[in-house]
């Protein structure tokens, strides 16, 4: 059976996350302390003490969200080998969501920890500062398909003048995002509701990410990524702009700068590497939402969370005789 590696996006951030990684494995703590250094401040105080307010910064909330998964990946890794079963098997595809992107690429070969997170760090506050010059927001939309969620941002722009509001992910089938300029959002709500969707729940983000109001973050984002040492993958990423895979390094730096303000496709993405095979699906980090999406997508898929000790000691045993 092929497998997948995912690691999470923001959202998943919550105080505390990490610690028991950090108490409990000492190949993570060795991640989060390279995160400190790489960053400059004590990312271990800001995840285990708070305060949550800063922590849901985005320019903070970024970084500690993919040093969290990277930890967990870590441990799992230390914890396998310490088990006598060799090397970890590899996965047959990596993918991240939105800022777990950059995750995946450490997973995949194509970045080291420290450059992954420098990358991280500067993208967050490119994000943060677009955010501040185009304020917006972001909606999830359930109980519609993406066409309808479409035909809804379009009719809203056509309504507003002015405005960007547009789809952001599609994380499952009938569950989407949308982003955009206040008065552009809220019609495009009032018109998913109308056409429809179950629910729609006002995400508390500070910017409308994943749409045209990131454009500015672009080209010095493609700076930093032009200026990173960024190799082919060994893993093909499968990426967010479009769900295929990539491994070479100027496809890669091509998708980073891309990702910011372009819808994340993720249905897509979980569909592309069930259908090449993969039947087991690995998540790193910070709770358990793209392991509750991919069995939302398929109940035939395999995914199970890895985030502390306990996951850990139960996922080795799960992939051992799914790799077998």
């Amino acid at each position: 059976m092929l497998t997948a590696w995912l690691f999470p996006g923001q959202g998943t951030q919550v105080v505390g996350m990490g610690r028991e990684l950090y108490e409990s494995s000492a190949a993570a703590r060795r991640v989060f302390d390279l995160a400190g250094e790489t960053l400059g401040f004590s990312l271990t105080r800001l995840l285990f003490e708070g305060p949550a307010d800063e922590l849901q910064l985005t320019v903070n909330a970024q970084p500690a969200i993919v040093a969290v998964s990277l930890a967990a990946r870590a441990a799992f890794v230390e914890a396998w080998e310490d088990t006598g079963r060799g090397p970890v098997p590899a996965p047959s595809f990596v993918a991240g969501h939105s800022v777990g992107e950059y995750a995946a690429l450490v997973a995949a070969g194509a970045v080291d920890e420290a450059t992954g997170l420098r990358l991280v760090r500067e993208r967050a506050r490119l994000m943060h500062e677009a955010g501040r010059g185009r304020p917006g927001s972001m909606v999830v939309v359930i109980g519609l398909e993406r066409m309808a969620v479409e035909q809804a941002c379009a009719a809203a722009r056509r309504q507003v003048a002015g405005s960007s509001v547009a789809l952001a992910n599609h994380n499952a089938p009938a569950q989407s995002t949308i982003a955009g300029d206040p008065e552009g959002l809220a019609v495009a709500t009032r018109l998913c509701q109308d056409a429809g969707a179950r629910r729609c729940v006002p995400l508390a983000v500070s910017a409308a990410f994943h749409s045209a109001a990131m454009a500015p973050a672009a080209e010095p984002l493609a700076e930093a990524v032009g200026a990173a040492e960024i190799r082919d993958a060994r893993v093909p990423l499968i990426a967010n702009v479009d769900a295929r895979p990539i491994t070479d390094a100027e496809a890669i730096r091509r998708e980073l700068v891309t990702q910011v303000a372009s819808p994340v496709l993720w249905a897509e993405s979980v569909e592309r590497m069930a259908n090449a095979g993969a039947g087991a699906f690995l998540e790193f980090g910070a709770g358990q939402v793209l392991t509750n999406l991919v069995q939302r997508l398929d109940r035939r898929l395999a995914a199970m969370a890895v985030g502390d000790a306990q996951s850990i000691r139960t996922a080795i045993p799960w992939l051992a005789e799914r790799t077998a």
